[in-house]
């Protein structure tokens, strides 16, 4: 079971590149799973193991709060949620390292609080990425409609699969205060119309888009790629 939530977790911030870095964390993750449920077979019943990485796990929740602050503090909201995704993630992993070596009869199942903290977290990002694909608060929206992020100072590149719309994707770092620079949204809906095509801003902490007034935003685009 142990696994299947680590699986769980992964895909839900999985990078689409597959670059090296993601397949030796991959590993990494992996083998400390294994490595934790083989030392809990040799120690047994002593407690000491569990409560030593209880207490790293503590010391990532203090340390991702403090990152989440500063992330939301200097940069924007969205970099601040996702830097909290990833910071809780840890954590989750690390108490899910603590749970698997408890003593047996404390932890019979090997899931506790990591377990569920991986599980939220997965919930989170996929309930993101659903909500997206299926245009989750806008009024209206067509076949011709599309869902655009940021790429080279332009909003060029578009999110069609369920994939690509998962939280930790959609996010750019050189978004920056609205009405200074061209990336101001991470993700947008445009729907294009014969009259005046409606655009909106994708939410990360509300899961959903949000109308913008296109008077204020000339610079987004009104119509697909």
């Amino acid at each position: 079971m142990s696994f299947i939530v680590l699986a769980l977790w992964i895909s839900s911030w999985l990078p689409s590149s597959a670059d090296r870095w993601v397949i030796y964390t991959v590993a990494g993750l992996c083998l400390g799973l294994v490595a934790a449920l083989l030392v809990q077979r040799i120690l047994g019943d002593r407690h000491w193991p569990a409560k030593a990485v209880s207490v790293l796990g503590y010391i990532a929740l203090i340390g991702g709060a403090l990152l989440t602050f500063l992330a939301g503090a200097l940069g924007t909201p969205a970099e601040g949620a996702i830097t909290l995704f990833f910071a809780l993630g840890l954590a989750g992993y690390v108490f899910l390292i603590r749970d698997i070596l408890s003593p047996r009869q404390t932890s019979k199942s090997h899931l506790g609080t990591g377990a569920v903290m991986l599980v939220l977290l997965a919930a989170w990002s996929w309930a993101s990425a659903l909500s997206m694909y299926f245009h989750i608060g806008s009024t209206n929206h067509t076949d011709a409609s599309c869902i655009l992020a940021p790429k080279s100072l332009r909003y060029n590149t578009e999110l069609s699969s369920v994939w690509e719309m998962r939280l930790a994707e959609v996010v750019e770092s050189n978004t920056g205060p609205t009405g200074t620079v061209i990336l101001d949204y991470h993700a947008i809906l445009v729907v294009p119309s014969d009259g005046q095509a409606e655009i909106y801003n994708w939410s990360k902490r509300w899961m959903r888009f949000e109308r913008l007034d296109i008077k204020r935003n000339p610079y987004l685009p009104r119509v697909c790629p």
